[in-house]
């Protein structure tokens, strides 16, 4: 059972299948009552074990679902020993975390719905992943599956364009900005970490107006909240150069300074670092991640892109003065 930094059960929501059976060969949701049920099933299910190991670590920060483990610093840096969701995923469940696995399963060439709900389409795409990996064809991802679809997903990722992503210094991103401001409350490069984008904590766990966070290049918002990530995270839509069409995120922001639809410059505000607990987060700080080549928005697997942001990003501190 892994350790959980926040218990969390995603949580249901009404939609179009009301009513409806869930048809055989797809990936729409159950009906309501369905959900409800299995909500309660699991909520039952994790509250014994997981009550005594929740962790007490202060800047913890939450993804689509993934797990929170604890690093030196207290912010995310989960590793491969570990377990990579929060829950083993089966048919009828759903989730951002059914969205990440739905994902990291067309990565590796099975093309699924990424719809969050975790239908027959999604178990059939499991079962093949097992085969091809000559594991137990069970349909349920637990931890051995997780591990071996992300082992695969990041090999998938090295030289696809998701890892390989030039820097600022390349043509067209030379004008871009690091994503917080002012430099002067921002932790040192030392103390960031990755996990689905890069973690960045903030000096005394400054927030709010003390520190903004600015557009890092031209584009558009397109999106102001992220499940995990906080009701107010901003999505901004690349513009121009390398990175045209790509999307950055601002994870565990509180409140969103523009609304959907603005168009933006590099460096214009866009919203503050949240105070408190904003999303799956124990402290103040920002996670900044960047999608996938062809997207989805958010999010990408656990560092499927965190690696080429983290460049991107610490060469924009160092120009910014930063260290």
């Amino acid at each position: 059972m892994p350790v959980f930094s926040k218990l969390r059960i995603p949580k249901a929501r009404k939609d179009s299948a009301r009513g409806r059976c869930d048809a055989v060969g797809t990936d729409r949701p159950p009906t309501m009552g369905r959900v409800s049920r299995l909500a309660g099933l699991i909520l039952v299910a994790l509250l014994g074990p997981a009550a005594s190991a929740v962790a007490s670590t202060s800047h913890v920060s939450g993804g689509a679902a993934m797990v929170n483990a604890s690093a030196p610093t207290g912010m995310v840096n989960p590793t491969s020993s570990g377990s990579v969701f929060t829950r083993t995923l089966r048919r009828g469940q759903r989730g951002s975390d059914v969205k990440t696995l739905q994902t990291w399963l067309t990565d590796v060439g099975d093309t699924v719905p990424e719809t969050g709900y975790f239908g027959s389409m999604t178990k059939a795409a499991v079962i093949r992943f097992q085969t091809t990996e000559n594991m137990r064809r069970t349909g349920v991802v637990g931890r051995p599956t997780a591990q071996t679809l992300l082992a695969a997903v990041n090999k998938t990722a090295q030289g696809s364009g998701v890892l390989d992503t030039p820097g600022p210094s390349a043509t067209g991103t030379s004008s871009w900005v690091f994503p917080l401001e002012p430099i002067s409350r921002v932790l040192p490069s030392s103390d960031w970490t990755l996990d689905q984008g890069v973690d960045i904590g903030t000096v005394n766990n400054a927030c709010g107006p003390n520190v903004v966070e600015v557009a890092m290049t031209a584009g558009t918002i397109v999106q102001e909240g992220i499940d995990g990530f906080g009701p107010a995270a901003p999505v901004l839509k690349v513009a121009s150069g390398p990175y045209a069409g790509r999307y950055i995120y601002y994870g565990h922001a509180l409140p969103a300074l523009v609304p959907v639809g603005t168009q933006v410059t590099a460096g214009e505000p866009i919203a503050e670092v949240g105070c408190g607990d904003v999303g799956i987060s124990d402290a103040p700080h920002i996670e900044i991640g960047i999608s996938d080549v062809g997207g989805p928005p958010c999010c990408p697997g656990y560092q499927e892109t965190s690696p080429a942001m983290y460049d991107v990003v610490l060469s924009l501190f160092r120009k910014a003065g930063g260290s």
